[in-house]
This record gives structure tokens, sequence and C-alpha cells, in this order.
């Protein structure tokens, strides 16, 4: 189920027009193991981003708050609670590189807290091969 999961959220990532560079993310959550919401990181703001989890120059959405802003609209915070989040970042190793591969996609403070505000307690994300 990890396997694929985390092959959709790369997939969503890698086709992720909002932001420009090298890294994108998508984050996913999944509920009683279906994958119910994502959300991609994008040059666009968002009232959520203003909750007080994240500090006042972060105003463009993140993938995770894009991912519960998005699952909301489905289930309800409880059941949000039981979500795992998934988060997935990728690069390209370099400017000529026409590949992605994973980079380390660990959760801002902002975007712990707001999974925090939420209950969300299991989070996996990918790390960069290049560190490990």
């Amino acid at each position: 189920m990890i396997k694929r999961i985390q092959k959709q959220l790369t997939a969503l990532a890698i086709q992720n027009p909002g932001v420009q560079g090298r890294y994108k993310i998508a984050a996913g959550l999944v509920y009683k193991k279906i994958l119910i919401a994502s959300g991609i990181n994008q040059y666009k703001t968002h009232p959520i981003m203003a909750n007080g989890c994240y500090k006042e120059d972060q105003i463009f959405l993140h993938a995770e708050a894009d991912a519960i802003r998005n699952s909301l609209r489905l289930i309800t915070p409880d059941q949000l609670a039981k979500c795992e989040m998934y988060i997935v970042r990728v690069k390209r190793p370099d400017i000529y590189s026409r590949e992605w591969v994973h980079a380390l996609a660990k959760p801002c403070p902002g975007c712990s807290k707001l999974m925090a505000q939420f209950n969300i307690k299991q989070v996996s994300y990918t790390l960069d091969p290049e560190l490990t």
C-alpha cells in the first residue's frame, strides 16, 4: 500500500505546475488504507496558512496544508485525526537532468503544528538518498 501511495504522490509532485525550480512537493492523507485527499505546494495563498502555525512570510500554500484543506471537504476533523499523512518531494539531481529523484520532505515547523492541530500523528516522508 505504501509503495502505491508513494508512486501516486510522486507522479502528482512531478506534474505540479504551481512552482518553479527543481523541487516539487505533494502530500496525501490516507484514511482506512485509501488515499482520500492530496495537495501540492504552490504559489497561491489560502486562509489555512494564516492560522497561527506559520510565520508571517509563509503565505504560499504548502502541500500538507493543501491536503488537509482538501480532506476537510470529504471527512470530519475527527476522521482526519485517524489519517496518515504521506509527503513526497522530488528534485532534479542537476540542472541538466531530465529525471526526478526523491528528496527530503520533512515537514516544516508550521506544517508540523498544523498537523498537530488536527491530531494527525502518523507522518511519513521521503528521504534524500544523497544524505543517507
